[in-house]
């Protein structure tokens, strides 16, 4: 398995990621796009999704390839020496749904060029079983907002594809300029494979001031049979 290039490189997707879980709008297509990539890297492959996601409906062509949607965002590659190098990426979808190219620029700072500021909420997340994740597994992370809705407004969110077992990691960011007064913010995190969850936390896990400090350990719990 080779590693992604990802310095201006464009792939042409002859394999199909699996059908990601219906979490809304961002995580549905994050979720395509970081499978995709996720097939073409050994590395852990996080992608951002809202606020830091495009979702645009098109009707192009790519060769003989018809284009119902267009997703740009940020994102980050961790290489197993522990080192994360971020990008900016376009990932084309078909009208199924299905990734039809997927591309990548770093982002180099010492050509000046850097994402948009950010407050970090990072940390790792685990189970306690011992059962070896399936291929294809993704993590997917996201702060929520439940001062007024109980369900929960999405801040900000990410979808990891990771190589390896767990713990793993993920590296939530919020823009630097958010309001903070009169939040009650959440984290909600569980592992997907193939649409269905395998373990999640049983309960939001909810986020403090030292969290923006320090990383978080999260344990997942086995998810019930059959989640979507």
């Amino acid at each position: 398995m080779h590693h992604i290039a990802l310095a201006t490189v464009i792939i042409s997707l002859s394999l199909i990621a699996p059908a990601a879980a219906q979490d809304g709008v961002s995580s549905s297509a994050i979720a395509r796009c970081a499978g995709k990539v996720g097939l073409d890297t050994a590395s852990s492959v996080m992608i951002d999704g809202m606020p830091w996601v495009t979702i645009e409906r098109t009707e192009e062509k790519v060769g003989t390839q018809m284009i119902a949607t267009t997703v740009t965002g940020t994102g980050a590659r961790r290489q197993r020496d522990g080192a994360v190098a971020p990008f900016r990426f376009t990932c084309l979808l078909d009208q199924k749904g299905q990734v039809v190219m997927f591309h990548a620029s770093q982002v180099v700072a010492s050509l000046g060029d850097a994402l948009p500021p950010a407050t970090v909420i990072a940390g790792s997340a685990t189970y306690l079983q011992r059962i070896a994740l399936p291929s294809g597994a993704e993590l997917r992370v996201q702060l929520l907002d439940i001062a007024r809705d109980p369900t929960g407004t999405v801040m900000t969110e990410q979808v990891v594809r990771s190589s390896g077992q767990v713990p793993i990691s993920f590296a939530l960011r919020l823009p630097k300029d958010t309001a903070m007064e009169g939040r009650k913010l959440v984290l909600s995190a569980r592992l997907v494979a193939a649409g269905r969850t395998l373990f999640q936390l049983k309960e939001p896990r909810p986020i403090g001031g030292n969290d923006f400090q320090a990383p978080i350990e999260l344990t997942l719990e086995q998810g019930q049979a059959g989640k979507r």
